[in-house]
């Protein structure tokens, strides 16, 4: 996994997704997640926090948050953001760190891992969840975004330009992971790829065996459907989404 921190790097100074401000969408999620978990105070982990939009949109909702995030300039953007937070309402505690490393004293509501699940074999999948299960209370719920093979691979070979730098998807049959490769124009040398692995609700399960969670819902998340005008459909069936959504919560 040692082409995590290259590629995050690159991503973030070529398409500043880490710098971000707090969007409609980050408050979209929370009022989502709020339908799910009903409403403050609660204590929410986020895993892999990025530049922090979602975790300060919802400690301004009234959540008390725990962010945990790897790359520096997520951790400072986040801060940024922190600072200019609703202090009225929630909480944000703030962790550099790998979350396959953290040590945390105290256990959470809710815990939620947007958008990069897959990161290395089964087996790290396996002690990220088994780590998750230590963390979640015994009423608590565990949101993670996985991604779908079934997607991934039919739009292998799919290339996008966006302003100065370009983005190839590919799929990698052998491994069942997506394949997401970044690169500046005219300068090939440079290309970065985040590799995740992809799996079906079935596959899933079969990583439960040993864990206490079991999956309690599966919500289909959008999926680009035209590559031209990268126009993205937000409402799409399972067998058509790009990743999905699983609600995870403890079996006894």
């Amino acid at each position: 996994m040692d082409w995590i921190n290259e590629f995050y790097f690159n991503q973030q100074k070529w398409s500043t997704s880490y710098t971000s401000e707090i969007t409609n969408k980050d408050k979209q999620k929370v009022k989502l997640l709020s339908e799910y978990i009903g409403k403050p105070p609660k204590k929410i982990l986020e895993l892999g926090a990025g530049g922090g939009q979602f975790a300060v949109a919802a400690a301004n909702s009234g959540y008390d948050v725990t962010a945990i995030e790897l790359i520096d300039i997520g951790i400072k953007h986040m801060k940024k953001l922190a600072k200019k937070r609703d202090k009225t309402k929630g909480h944000i505690h703030i962790i550099k760190g790998n979350f396959y490393e953290v040590d945390l004293a105290e256990d959470f509501d809710v815990i939620c891992y947007w958008d990069g699940f897959g990161i290395g074999t089964d087996n790290d999948q396996i002690k990220l969840l088994k780590r998750i299960d230590n963390w979640l209370n015994s009423e608590g719920s565990v949101f993670i975004d996985i991604y779908t093979p079934w997607y991934w691979t039919n739009v292998a070979g799919k290339e996008m330009t966006f302003g100065q730098y370009k983005r190839k998807y590919d799929f990698d049959a052998e491994r069942c992971r997506m394949l997401d490769t970044w690169w500046p124009k005219d300068r090939d040398n440079k290309k970065v790829t985040q590799k995740l692995r992809c799996y079906s609700p079935a596959d899933i399960k079969l990583l439960l065996k040993d864990i206490n969670l079991k999956i309690n819902l599966i919500r289909p998340n959008g999926a680009v459907i035209d590559y031209e005008t990268l126009e993205y459909k937000e409402n799409v069936k399972l067998s058509e989404a790009m990743s999905y959504m699983v609600k995870f919560i403890k079996t006894k």
